[in-house]
């Protein structure tokens, strides 16, 4: 009878026990990382009354035992996967697969899925309980003593860290020089023809017998010229008769006059026509001069040809070596010659092209890129800055690559770009963010993107057999086996999830009924007590 009784207490004791788990795990519903417990139970020792025995017959009598109630075999954490909150916290971290989170105290590493981390003062990565998180910090993307649990370390980002500035070494170039633009040269025609007894008249033909020549001029008589050059100069000169003069003689006084034009005759017309194409701010009027005796009746001129340049200009940000920033103005000048274009490099401040300034592309009859060269020999275009930093080296690439495409030419709009070039400014952090594999990337305010630190991550062989110490930590046992510090761009299976911290996995509709069942038992394990006691009381009660 006793037996029972004990029996009983047993099981309100492991039925109190289940209590206590499901209350833990009930209070911890909305703890971060929190793993839902649960208890196991198993039989206790057996007394056997009578073993097994063989029979009077041919057969065996089975053992007599009568079981000794029960106890708890296992209390131990259920390791699936918690929902994940979204917090928009950039330093809020949640692992998305099975590890831990590695924090330091002192020199013993602690285990965590509590990813509510955050930076103190000095920029050292902590959680909520002052524990540095440990990983590693990155050189140029790359560990300084490789990854490895013996080169872990306290990720500390300092808020005042740089980008550093660097020099321009190459510019690509990208898009389309439009073929249907022309460079043209300014020409000036007379309205109407010098005629000499009504045929146009030509260069060799004096003054005087010209049609138009209403008094014959005498030696002395002027002709004045005036206009404008190409390049907008002003023109004031004067032509002198002198007996015989022919209208060459008036050609060449004319382009005498000129800076970059020159005078021609064409079907009885003077032509004045630039020397070199491309937009102008020519102009001529001829007119005879106040005093002279003689007189010829001059048409007008007019622009029968606008001087045009089929250009297509871009322009770019570069930087020196000591990341001052310089504008330089690319332009393209389409030439008179089909598929070549001329190109020229020129700086809009106190930067001096010293070579490589100039050059000429030329385009296939597919109007892809055919060549692209430096005038004089040069490879590159050296620049001095003008503001004491080095002299510059910098690459023009117009051909394209496996990704992008370089420059063309087709008859379409031009849209000659810079695709990119890959200089940079000082830059100060301004940001940072993580990505799947726990690396800390640092978003400055020069452009560059940098890797700075990476978290570290362990897994174990057994976690169940991980010692919980509380605050979502745990800790390693001889069970849990020693943790393997992991890089998980080498284990796709887990990832780190910026912005969003994970769950407690309890779920209160198992929890209400393992409550009610671990209740029952209990109200069970009490009756089977009550019941022996009042059987012992009617046993104690046969002597009266």
């Amino acid at each position: 009878m006793l037996k029972s009784l004990f029996s009983g207490v047993s099981g309100l004791r492991n039925h109190q026990m289940q209590l206590d788990v499901i209350g833990n795990n009930i209070a911890n519903i909305n703890t971060v990382g929190y793993k839902g417990g649960r208890i196991m139970f198993t039989e206790a020792l057996n007394q056997t009354i009578r073993n097994a025995t063989p029979s009077s017959g041919v057969g065996f009598v089975n053992p007599m035992q009568v079981g000794l109630g029960s106890k708890t075999s296992a209390i131990e954490n259920i390791w699936q996967q918690g929902g994940l909150q979204n917090t928009g916290i950039i330093t809020d971290l949640a692992l998305e697969g099975e590890g831990f989170f590695v924090v330091g105290s002192g020199d013993q590493n602690l285990f965590t899925r509590n990813g509510q981390f955050f930076f103190d003062a000095d920029g050292k990565l902590i959680n909520q309980a002052g524990l540095s998180v440990l990983g590693w910090m990155l050189d140029q993307g790359v560990p300084t003593g490789g990854l490895g649990s013996g080169n872990l370390t306290d990720i500390i980002i300092d808020s005042n860290m740089i980008s550093e500035a660097q020099e321009t070494g190459n510019v690509h170039l990208s898009g389309n020089l439009n073929a249907g633009l022309e460079t043209l040269a300014e020409v000036w025609t007379l309205s109407s023809a010098f005629t000499v007894a009504g045929v146009d008249a030509v260069a060799g033909d004096d003054l005087n017998t010209l049609d138009q020549t209403n008094t014959a001029l005498v030696a002395g008589d002027t002709i004045t010229i005036s206009g404008t050059n190409p390049d907008g100069s002003a023109v004031a000169a004067t032509y002198t008769y002198a007996a015989g003069d022919t209208v060459q003689d008036l050609l060449d006084a004319i382009t005498a006059s000129y800076t970059g034009a020159t005078a021609t005759l064409a079907n009885g017309q003077i032509v004045l026509t630039d020397n070199v194409a491309g937009d102008s701010s020519t102009s001529i009027n001829l007119a005879m001069g106040a005093a002279a005796t003689g007189d010829i009746t001059i048409p007008g001129f007019s622009n029968t040809t606008a001087g045009e340049t089929g250009t297509s200009t871009t322009s770019v940000l570069i930087y020196d070596s000591i990341g001052a920033a310089h504008n330089m103005i690319i332009t393209f000048t389409k030439t008179a010659t089909d598929g070549s274009w001329t190109w020229a490099i020129t700086g809009s401040g106190d930067e001096t092209v010293v070579s490589g300034g100039t050059g000429e592309a030329t385009f296939s009859a597919d109007g892809t890129l055919a060549s692209f060269t430096y005038d004089a020999g040069a490879s590159a275009l050296t620049m001095d800055p003008g503001n004491g930093a080095n002299q510059m080296n910098v690459n023009l690439v117009a051909t394209g690559d496996d990704e992008h495409a370089g420059i063309s030419q087709y008859d379409s709009l031009s849209t000659l770009t810079v695709r990119e070039q890959d200089g940079r400014a000082i830059g100060s952090l301004l940001s940072l963010s993580v990505d799947s594999e726990g690396v800390i990337f640092g978003n400055f305010t020069n452009g560059e993107i940098e890797n700075i630190a990476k978290v570290a991550i362990a897994k174990f062989e057994n976690y169940t057999g991980l010692s919980d110490l509380g605050n979502g930590l745990y800790k390693t046992s001889i069970a849990s086996g020693t943790e393997q510090i992991i890089a998980l761009e080498d284990n796709i299976s887990t990832t780190v999830v910026s912005g969003s911290l994970e769950m407690s996995n309890v779920d209160l509709s198992t929890e209400f009924t393992d409550m009610i069942t671990a209740q029952r038992g209990f109200q069970a394990a009490a009756k089977v007590i009550t019941t022996a006691d009042t059987i012992l009381n009617d046993l104690i009660q046969l002597k009266r």
